[in-house]
């Protein structure tokens, strides 16, 4: 007899988009599921792993005990622990992992920053903030090692300060942060990921005078447009966005049950490579993915 406590998760955490077959799994994850059994994944990026993460947090929060991880495949296993996500505190964990194999912090671990958590509030946020842009520039050799220059460093830092930034401006809650470069086949992707579980993009404009036509038309106008919630001069997502032009990346960006690409690797000249999508199964607060692949 199959238990219904236990999810066996599928292989789903290869791209943001990838993910949303786990998303619809939600409802189910935070209402009688007790264990989500992670065997058949084989590979989890750092957007899946920190959606992953709030997932776990919201079965906390809402049940007071933790979302039991079991299976999980060691290859998996060595990188979630490589990536601090287990220091979170939100899983329960049945298999240890044997130290011999966990990975060490060598040169080429350089090439991450590991899950870090952003307060909801300013001061200690932006202590944080101050930590992680230091450990980004000290590590940028080996994360931008295929786009390296001084250019694209101020680039990413200033993307890192502004989303960080709007998680305890606009979110009402804390978030996490993690990026990393790796390889996929013959291309190269470096991916900063910032998540919360916060208020959402459309609450946020709630009482703006600002017209949209859905919530995912109001995604792309803050991706695009200078308006702001809360700074007169803020704009900060307008300026994410115009970075990610400017370096032909991508930003993959969900909030509530809406989301939108844009992939400026992929344009061309007359070309538009923008997907709004609505009407997709609610996840709380805002995900963000700012992409480089080459």
């Amino acid at each position: 007899m199959t238990d219904r406590s236990v999810l066996i998760v599928p292989n789903r955490f290869k791209e943001p988009y990838d993910f949303e077959y786990v998303i619809d799994l939600q409802d189910n994850i935070l209402g009688e599921m007790k264990e989500l059994n992670l065997s058949r994944i084989t590979f989890i990026e750092p957007y899946s792993m920190l959606s992953l993460l709030l997932i776990g947090r919201s079965y906390l929060r809402k049940s007071g005990t933790k979302l039991k991880l079991t299976g999980i495949p060691i290859n998996i296993h060595q990188y979630l622990h490589r990536m601090d996500f287990f220091k979170a505190g939100v899983f329960e964990v049945s298999e240890r992992l044997n130290e011999k194999l966990l990975l060490k912090r060598s040169s080429f671990s350089k090439r991450v920053l590991e899950i870090t958590e952003i307060p909801n509030k300013e001061r200690e946020s932006v202590q944080v903030i101050s930590g992680i842009v230091g450990v980004f520039r000290k590590r940028a050799e080996h994360i931008l090692k295929y786009w390296l220059s001084e250019r694209i460093v101020d680039y990413f830092v200033t993307v890192i300060s502004e989303i960080c930034q709007n998680i305890y401006e606009h979110s009402l809650d804390s978030g996490y942060l993690a990026m990393q470069t790796y390889s996929v086949g013959k291309e190269n992707i470096v991916r900063l990921c910032i998540g919360d579980q916060g208020i959402g993009i459309v609450k946020s404009f709630e009482n703006c005078d600002v017209s949209y036509d859905s919530s995912a038309n109001l995604i792309e106008l803050a991706l695009t447009t200078p308006i702001s919630s809360k700074r007169e001069f803020g704009y900060g997502l307008c300026q994410v966005n115009a970075i990610a032009e400017k370096l032909r990346g991508s930003i993959y960006l969900r909030s509530g049950d809406a989301s939108i690409s844009n992939l400026y690797h992929k344009k061309t000249s007359g070309s538009s490579f923008l997907f709004l999508k609505n009407n997709l199964s609610n996840f709380d607060g805002t995900q963000i993915s700012i992409s480089l692949i080459g």
